[in-house]
Parts: C-alpha cells; sequence; structure tokens
C-alpha cells in the first residue's frame, strides 16, 4: 500500500488566498506543458494561511513542483 504523504507537500503561501492563486497559476503552467501529472489542493496547515499541502499523484511531480515553485521563490 502506498505511503500517501510522500505525494504530498507543503508550500510556503504570501498573501493568503492571492498567494494560493500564484502558487495554482504556477502548478498548472507545469502541468500545461506536461512536467507534472494531476495535483490537488488540500488543506491550510493554519489559520493565519501562511502554507497549504498540495497534493500530486507520484514522488516525481511533487519532487518537480518543489524545484519549480518553492526553489524558485527563494
Amino acid at each position: 500500500m502506498p505511503d500517501f504523504d510522500e505525494y504530498e507537500a507543503t508550500f510556503p503561501v504570501a498573501g493568503g488566498i492571492f498567494g494560493v492563486g500564484r502558487l495554482a497559476t504556477r502548478l498548472k503552467q507545469l502541468s500545461d506543458t506536461d512536467r507534472i501529472g494531476p495535483w490537488h489542493i488540500g488543506q491550510w496547515i493554519d489559520f493565519h494561511h501562511t502554507a497549504i499541502r498540495i497534493r500530486f499523484g507520484t514522488v516525481d511531480d511533487r519532487e518537480t513542483a518543489i524545484r519549480a515553485c518553492i526553489n524558485a521563490a527563494s
């Protein structure tokens, strides 16, 4: 049985819902260019909306998204 936690990543978000919109736009670009497969927005990690969980179809998709979204923002 797969460990679904391996498919999940927590992304920092600046700007609450607007930050999630920017993140979703970037993930959609990755998906549209076939760099990652389907992804699903999960839950906020706190009530201040500073980060959100995203679930991916594969571990490779998760790693690609992390490199493209988190590392690019650093």
